[in-house]
């Protein structure tokens, strides 16, 4: 049984561990994980059994759900099985129209930059050229 094993632990960390678990699984034994991040808990679990209660009162642990379905369920807030809702308003991550519209109309600076290539000890990396405004968040992981 493992608590929160990615806590603290960087992208290449969480990978580790994720395959590191995974490995402890046979047809004899199980692992038990509990696991806050959704994208590890997607990628580390055959099965997902939601979590809910109130402190120092009872606790309820629903029975298990495929992958997708158990994260939907915990997103939505409402278990199905169990007629059950734990949470009054949908975790819902969409821009709505509105805010999209305004994010648009505040890009105002626009970066571009040319094609260019590097080389080092037998690696090569091409990059196009393209642009990026001065509203937007880059990320690139290696």
């Amino acid at each position: 049984m493992f608590d929160e094993p990615s806590s603290y632990l960087d992208v290449k960390q969480r990978l580790n561990m994720a395959s590191v678990l995974r490995g402890l699984v046979s047809s004899d034994s199980y692992v038990i994980c509990v696991e806050h991040d959704l994208a590890i808990l997607d990628y580390l679990s055959d099965y997902i059994c939601c979590l809910y209660g109130q402190p120092t009162a009872f606790g309820v642990v629903t029975m298990p759900f495929g992958v997708r379905e158990g994260i939907n369920v915990y997103l939505d807030g409402f278990i199905p099985t169990e007629n059950m809702r734990f949470r009054e308003d949908s975790l819902i991550f969409k821009i709505s129209e509105s805010a999209e519209e305004q994010l648009f109309a505040e890009r105002t600076a626009t970066f571009r930059y040319p094609a260019f290539s590097k080389t080092f000890e037998g690696f090569r990396l091409n990059v196009e050229a393209g642009s990026f405004s001065n509203s937007e968040l880059l990320v690139m992981l290696g």
